[in-house]
């Protein structure tokens, strides 16, 4: 399993997770869980071309 297979996989399970944890309604759930599951991957990938560009 390659490392943005792994992420991606961890944002899939973990934004449910948190939208069931933080969140009362059924829609409010699937928001949040699609935001966070964006956040998660598009955090994670910025932060890797970061690193790339920075030589790290």
């Amino acid at each position: 399993m390659s490392h943005f297979e792994a992420l991606l996989l961890f944002a899939a399970l973990v934004s449910p997770a948190l939208a069931c944890l933080l969140r009362e309604e059924t829609g409010a759930r699937i928001r949040f869980a699609l935001w966070s599951f964006a956040g998660f991957t598009g955090f994670a990938v910025a932060v890797g071309w970061l690193m790339f560009a920075l030589g790290a």
